[in-house]
């Protein structure tokens, strides 16, 4: 098997400052940490166990799961999953022009895509911080004439599907939905530069701290919405669902 670029420069080079510091770290910490991942039937080390990472819990698999997902041990949810709330969250926001909240939250995202500054180089934001991240991530929206409406539509389906999903994500609720909203409009900018080489033609995968910041930055605008309307969106997806041959239809 042919050997990659960077492999190659780590064979001859070494392994980077960065790596021996975080391999130093874990060592440090590799008493604490438990005999196996923290995931039920896993059965893999910690990270810091395994001189793989920092983390005493989770084994490096479920960490970087953590990191996609906002999650351990749960998926995103895939855009079949989404769509009757889609549907019923898109009829309230139509059905409800004038509802205080709803027009505070389109306003606030529509200022969000207007002050998120230019659009950044592919080849730049893989060196960039998590909030020029999300802040580039907005700017790609605006360039791809995303409305506000939909944004909001997508984190409020985020919402109704973690509110009916019957595997919880426990204490780590609130970080899952921002990093699930974040994907669900993220995905609506996912683009590639064909005038670019072919290794940089994509955009850095959207995982990390990236993704908490850009759903903290929908949670702000869409907060309200969520807080006083959820209940009637359930509401409207459930009879929609109903209609369409079964109570269980508008659900996971």
């Amino acid at each position: 098997m042919r050997e990659s670029a960077r492999a190659i420069r780590a064979r001859i080079n070494g392994p980077r400052p960065a790596t021996l510091e975080l391999q130093e770290r874990g060592a440090m910490r590799a008493d604490g940490a438990l005999r196996g991942c923290a995931v039920f039937g896993c059965g893999r080390p910690p990270q810091a166990k395994a001189g793989k990472g920092v983390s005493l819990f989770y084994c490096r698999y479920h960490a970087q799961a953590h990191n996609r997902h906002g999650c351990h041990w749960k998926k995103t949810y895939s855009a079949a999953d989404l769509e009757p709330y889609r549907r019923a969250a898109r009829r309230f926001i139509r059905s409800h022009p004038h509802d205080p909240w709803v027009v505070h939250a389109l306003f606030a995202l529509e200022e969000m895509l207007r002050r998120c500054g230019p659009v950044e180089r592919m080849v730049d934001t893989y060196t960039r911080g998590p909030a020029e991240k999300a802040r580039a991530a907005f700017a790609r929206l605006r360039r791809r004439e995303v409305p506000a409406e939909r944004l909001l539509v997508n984190y409020l389906a985020v919402c109704c599907a973690i509110e009916e999903d019957p595997i919880r994500p426990g204490s780590e609720t609130e970080n899952y939905r921002r990093v699930q909203a974040a994907k669900a409009c993220a995905r609506l900018a996912a683009t590639t530069d064909t005038y670019l080489p072919l290794r940089n033609r994509r955009y850095a995968r959207s995982s990390g701290l990236m993704l908490v910041r850009l759903g903290r930055m929908l949670e702000e605008a869409c907060e309200f919405v969520h807080a006083y309307h959820l209940s009637a969106i359930l509401a409207l997806a459930k009879e929609a669902g109903a209609s369409r041959g079964g109570p269980d239809a508008a659900t996971r």
